[in-house]
């Protein structure tokens, strides 16, 4: 245990500590829920715009099946022609029959292809049409982003400087706390919102718990770190104006 003049400044400066970070916070929440608000709309319009990426990417597939497929019924559609010119020149009703039957495959083959391509066409046309209401989603979002974006920015720009020289003043105190301190109170900051909290009611200030008289006696002494058995922060004494 370090002598009690150390302890007792370690606390002191644990404490501005805190009471910087409540500063820090204050301003953070002046900004309410617009940070979070901006990020999930950005979220939402990146979403989109992936979503529109993929539309697009099926229907270039879509298409490209259907090129294949008007190639396919143009020479579908030879052979049909090509089969009834060779009516005229058959000599036989062997050879007639079996043209007429090369000639029926054909139109059931044309038939299933352009079936095909109209199913394609319908697709595609779902496709273009879910890309334009997704586009027209993404245009709204990003309005309203850009409104968003600019009434974070002006509150940003109001609060900047104090939080730069906040910020300053949290790195000075920081690095002239002790490493073991500091990092259990950076713990339980990151954990429960507060790494220090005063008395407050004869109870942690932080979680509330009833802290006993002999304990907040010693706390008051500022001669040795003392946690709060329930929430595990540093327990202060009042502040002066308590």
């Amino acid at each position: 245990m370090p002598p009690a003049v150390d302890v007792h400044k370690e606390l002191q400066m644990v404490a501005q500590l805190q009471d910087v970070d409540n500063k820090l916070q204050d301003l953070e929440e002046e900004k309410g829920d617009l940070p979070r608000l901006v990020q999930k709309m950005n979220d939402d319009f990146d979403k989109r715009n992936h979503m529109i990426d993929e539309l697009n990417n099926r229907v270039g597939e879509v298409r490209k099946q259907k090129r294949a497929l008007e190639g396919q019924i143009q020479l579908s559609k030879a052979k049909q022609k090509k089969y009834k010119e060779q009516l005229y020149t058959v000599t036989t009703n062997r050879e007639y029959d079996a043209i007429t039957q090369q000639i029926d495959t054909v139109e059931k083959e044309i038939e299933t292809q352009e079936a095909a391509e109209l199913s394609l066409l319908e697709q595609e046309e779902v496709l273009l049409s879910q890309i334009e209401e997704i586009k027209g989603e993404a245009g709204t979002i990003s309005k309203d982003l850009d409104e968003r974006k600019l009434e974070l920015g002006e509150k940003e720009e109001e609060t900047e400087q104090q939080e730069l020289e906040l910020q300053h003043e949290r790195d000075k105190l920081a690095v002239r706390i002790k490493k073991p301190i500091l990092a259990h109170y950076e713990r339980i900051r990151a954990a429960k919102g507060v790494g220090a909290a005063r008395l407050f009611n004869q109870a942690c200030g932080s979680c509330f718990a009833v802290v006993p008289p002999q304990r907040q006696a010693e706390i008051r002494k500022l001669n040795d770190i003392i946690l709060c058995e329930s929430c595990g922060v540093i327990l202060l004494p009042e502040s002066e104006e308590e």
